[in-house]
């Protein structure tokens, strides 16, 4: 399974400063290696291949043949962090991260770590995007009556949930084009500046970051008494977020 991203992510891609960075990371997944996950652990597993701070179109143009082969040799898939960075505030907060991690005498950090840290946890940007996550097999809100108990739940589609963003958009007075899509390996992520959420969660509850108890089953355990099941659901919402740019696996 071939997903290639390239030509839809680097539309929206501008560059209006030399010190404008986009991250790209190329990282292999426990869950696309589950042999050697089981042979090694999750920790081995899991890898940060390669990062790429790219500056100009030019350059990731030159790169993707060797993003696309370190892909499919590392059995890995390549990611973009969908907001730019400002090179010289990534720096700043290297230069911060590095003396705070001297200062607490914490000389066994690797500095790889900090430099990741520093560019990928640095959430300013002159063009913010946010990324809603949609996996198929995750597309279904529940609710709850007043009294706190289940009171049903609806499936969403992703045309469903690009409409409410584009409504949002339009309504901040920005161009409702300016969401997107991209294919993922279960689903879509609709890439988009940030908008009303407040708004939003009015009319879909699962625009949120992080993880939600719902309702989910009322399970009656006497004649007149009852527990509620839960469900612990993740939100789609990543507020600083990265998309697939590439991958190439055999299912």
């Amino acid at each position: 399974m071939e997903i290639d991203n390239f030509d839809i992510l680097m539309q929206h891609m501008d560059f209006v400063d030399p010190n404008d960075r986009y991250i790209v990371h190329i990282m292999r997944r426990p869950k696309d290696c589950k042999e050697l996950a089981n042979a090694l652990g999750a920790n081995e597993a899991q890898r940060m291949i390669r990062t790429y701070f790219v500056d100009s179109l030019e350059y990731l143009e030159t790169k993707i043949p060797a993003i696309k082969e370190l892909c499919k040799s590392c059995n890995a898939r390549a990611y973009l962090i969908v907001s730019p960075k400002d090179n010289f505030d990534c720096l700043m907060n290297l230069a911060q991260k590095t003396l705070e991690t001297i200062r607490n005498n914490n000389y066994t950090v690797k500095p790889e770590h900090l430099l990741r840290q520093a560019y990928c946890e640095n959430h300013k940007s002159r063009n913010k995007q946010w990324i809603l996550d949609l996996d198929n097999d995750e597309m279904v809100e529940y609710f709850a009556d007043k009294d706190g108990k289940p009171a049903g739940s609806k499936t969403w589609t992703a045309s469903e949930v690009m409409s409410i963003v584009q409504a949002e958009l339009e309504a901040c007075g920005k161009d409702p084009a300016l969401a997107y899509t991209v294919p993922t390996r279960n689903g879509v992520h609709i890439i988009t500046p940030p908008f009303n959420l407040q708004s939003a969660n009015k009319k879909c509850g699962m625009m949120f970051e992080g993880c939600k108890k719902f309702p989910v089953e009322l399970h009656w355990t006497g004649l007149e008494t009852y527990e509620i099941k839960y469900k612990q659901i993740t939100g789609w919402l990543h507020k600083d977020g990265m998309t697939l740019l590439y991958m190439n696996k055999k299912d």
